[in-house]
């Protein structure tokens, strides 16, 4: 596509794949309720949690392999299965709503279709925008996926979860997300990539980013599942329990630009170290609040908590981009997406545990022992690695949505890499960062 294609050419363009992301994040946010579902079918805390690791570890698989499905039968036919295949899915969980390993089945089959559905949109995306008007549509990405998965969690505050109403708005919403991206009009994506998990590599390059991903997934992914059952459990009823998880994508999509911003101007490991001493306060706060009081406070601190517990991600890659050769940052930011749904994968069943055997708050002793583990250690790191820090050079912050290692592929501030060479991209507009590597 050419430099100078106006931006509201670009948009028609983009319509159709943002379109179908809209449409299932819409379904995504009415899935996120199904923990209530399940505790009123009696399942207990621990299988429940136990069918929120099954999910994540089907998306963790599905990012690493998904590709081998797609090459074969291109991005338009491969959406479409995909489409379809969550369609029905979600619809069968109507029938096994109480049986543990079905679900855990099915929950795995979603996590799994997630990734082939992102891989799909995201290499639309990524072969539909010229350089320089990538970080405008990341951004509006970013919006449409945040906004959309609190209107369909907003759907479901009247709604009878143990009924089929919830199923059914979920499974026509993901029907209908496959029609935008099967007119698409554009010659299609090359094929996407396989992508290795390289933790040492990582490891090497930046443990506390590593680190900060890796709590991100047993903090955050456990407290979208487990949220609403603390919520149920302190005596909240449906309509406000949803109010507070929509308060935790708010947070989640509002609070990770300003710190983003702020982590421009400081060392991104004093930006880490912050974060994780906040998420040890306000969940202590949330520990000591009386139970089902002071709602006001609690979705406030549920903003806060959602807020700076996914910037943790957020900030963790960018800080492992700084330290970084150029030629990495794909594969480096993608292995940390991967730790983030290892993270994922241990985190709700852990926390449910914890719920079950103690009392419903045992979670924020969880995310309080965990942030704070992390926090001395980064302080460790402060300590440890001045000589390293002084060599570091700042990359403009991003947020990226943890959906597919396809997203990385963007990187509009980063050169591109072919056959090992880097080849300078332009900067775009919005930046005006100059690359010093």
């Amino acid at each position: 596509m050419p430099r100078h294609t106006p931006f509201t050419a670009l948009a028609r363009r983009v319509a159709p794949p943002l379109l179908s992301t809209a449409l299932s994040s819409i379904a995504t946010g009415l899935l996120t309720l199904l923990p209530l579902r399940f505790t009123a079918a009696g399942l207990s805390q621990t299988s429940i949690g136990l069918l929120a690791t099954a999910e994540a570890a089907g998306f963790m698989l599905g990012c690493m392999h998904v590709h081998r499905l797609i090459a074969p039968v291109g991005q338009i036919r491969a959406y479409s299965a995909f489409a379809a295949l969550k369609a029905a899915i979600v619809l069968m969980i109507f029938f096994v709503s109480s049986s543990v390993l079905p679900l855990a089945c099915l929950r795995f089959a979603l996590g799994f279709n997630a990734a082939g559905l992102a891989v799909i949109v995201e290499s639309w995306l990524n072969a539909l925008v010229p350089n320089h008007q990538r970080g405008r549509i990341l951004t509006v990405y970013l919006l449409d996926i945040g906004l959309f998965y609190g209107v369909g969690q907003l759907m479901g505050r009247n709604l009878d979860l143990g009924g089929p109403e919830l199923l059914i708005l979920a499974g026509i919403a993901t029907a209908l997300a496959l029609v935008p991206v099967a007119v698409i009009d554009v010659v299609g994506p090359p094929p996407t990539h396989p992508v290795k998990m390289e933790i040492i590599k990582a490891l090497r390059t930046s443990p506390a980013s590593v680190l900060a991903c890796l709590l991100t997934g047993l903090v955050g992914t456990a407290f979208t599942t487990l949220a609403p059952l603390y919520s149920h459990q302190i005596g909240i009823s449906q309509d406000r329990t949803i109010i507070l998880m929509v308060c935790v994508s708010i947070g989640s999509l509002v609070l990770q630009w300003p710190i983003g911003f702020l982590s421009d101007k400081v060392d991104r490991l004093h930006a880490l170290i912050g974060l994780g001493a906040l998420v040890s306060v306000i969940a202590l706060v949330i520990f000591l609040l009386p139970s089902g009081e002071h709602f006001l406070l609690l979705a406030l601190l549920f903003i806060a908590f959602g807020g700076f517990v996914e910037s943790l991600y957020a900030v963790g890659v960018a800080h492992a981009n700084d330290r970084a050769a150029a030629a990495d940052y794909v594969s480096l930011s993608s292995t940390l997406l991967l730790v983030w749904a290892l993270g994922g994968a241990i985190g709700p069943s852990v926390g449910a545990v914890a719920m079950q055997y103690t009392r419903p708050s045992a979670f924020f002793v969880y995310a309080i022992a965990l942030s704070v583990v992390f926090t001395l250690f980064a302080l460790w790191r402060l300590r440890r690695r001045p000589e390293e820090r002084s060599a570091e050079t700042h990359e403009d912050f991003l947020a990226y949505p943890q959906t597919s290692p396809e997203i990385y592929s963007w990187l509009p501030y980063h050169p591109e890499v072919e056959d090992g060479h880097d080849k300078a991209r332009p900067t775009t507009p919005e930046s005006n960062t100059e690359h010093r590597r």
